[in-house]
């Protein structure tokens, strides 16, 4: 097309591919925002007391999705056995994911967030 002077036809190729970009990213955004909703309303109706701060370490959870228990410590000024059910908690209810293997220093993952951008999938929805 380029070397052939159809200027028209590849410009017509370049849009189609700037519109199918253009769509992903709406259609990732939907999701990212389906997930928030959905997790923020889980955290409302299931932790009680706890929602504050379980709604501040959801809100952090799109900026950095790796957090350890000493994070969610300084995320919410909890102490640390108060933080640690609290990520205990967020576990429960499938929106961290321990993926380091320790028993000490263990680190969880926002698996949900990260999935939409790995494969472009739906979250697996608990």
């Amino acid at each position: 097309m380029r070397d052939t002077g159809d200027w028209e036809g590849w410009l017509a190729f370049f849009l189609r591919g700037v519109a199918e970009v253009g769509n992903q990213a709406t259609a990732t955004a939907r999701r990212i925002l389906d997930l928030r909703e959905a997790h923020r309303a889980v955290v409302t109706d299931r932790f009680g007391r706890a929602a504050g701060n379980g709604h501040r370490v959801l809100e952090v959870l799109y900026k950095k999705p790796v957090v350890t228990v000493a994070e969610v410590r300084n995320i919410t000024n909890l102490s640390y056995p108060a933080a640690n059910n609290l990520v205990a908690r967020l576990v429960s209810v499938g929106i961290l994911e321990e993926f380091s293997g320790r028993k000490r220093n263990r680190a969880f993952l926002y698996g949900d967030y990260i999935r939409i951008f790995a494969d472009g999938s739906e979250p697996a929805g608990r």
